[in-house]
């Protein structure tokens, strides 16, 4: 007897095309950070949602064009849970060293692991390069809004927001390796210097940021 190979059913609910693609990049972004960007296809895409590959190429005419949208939404929406718990803080300060907190903090792991993931891969996919820039720029973006709100407020005794956003964010990512090493290395020295660096870029007294229970 011929066996039976189950199929994606047909007669499932035909949704609006905007349900439809949401759900498509919530899926294949949850895979980016679960399982990395190499598991990121139409097909394995299509086998989390129960449909045919096809749909989902329907959405997304490439491969790259779908991881590259996988990558954006994943960390667009880390992007907004870490500063918009940082931002419940009333003075900048406070936002800073929250957001210092969430960066440095190992639950952040698999969104870490997905940033070198995307730094590494968007060597030979143009669309992800794109992407990863246009993130990059986002976070500079937020962080400095943070920082001259600190400097308005006199929170930070410095003339010029961008600079040192741009410095403590190359410190965040020079620290995402500890992801992937954490268990190798103890990167407790490492995370302090991060802290220190920063008051020191902002003219904060030693201590400042501290991570404190919130």
């Amino acid at each position: 007897m011929r066996g039976v190979t189950s199929r994606p059913q047909a007669t499932a609910r035909r949704k609006p095309a905007s349900e439809r693609l949401a759900e498509i990049i919530e899926t294949a972004a949850a895979i980016a950070v679960a399982e990395g960007l190499d598991r990121v296809t139409a097909k394995r895409v299509a086998a989390d949602l129960g449909v045919f590959p096809g749909l989902v190429s329907h959405y997304f005419a490439t491969a790259d064009e779908l991881v590259a949208t996988a990558f954006a939404h994943a960390a667009a929406d880390e992007r907004e849970q870490i500063f918009g718990r940082a931002l419940l803080a009333d003075r900048p300060v406070d936002q800073m060293r929250r957001l210092l907190d969430a960066w440095l903090h190992r639950d952040r792991d698999p969104v870490s692991l997905l940033w070198l993931d995307g730094w590494q891969a968007s060597r030979r996919r143009p669309a992800l390069l794109d992407e990863v820039g246009r993130q990059m720029n986002t976070d500079l973006d937020r962080l400095s809004a943070v920082i001259a709100d600190g400097i308005a407020a006199g929170d930070f005794q410095i003339d010029d927001p961008r600079a040192p956003a741009l410095q403590i964010l190359s410190l965040i990512d020079g620290q995402s390796v500890q992801a992937a090493t954490r268990e190798i290395l103890d990167y407790a020295p490492v995370r302090a210097m991060v802290i220190t660096t920063t008051e020191r870029l902002l003219a904060l007294p030693p201590g400042t940021l501290a991570p404190k229970n919130f």
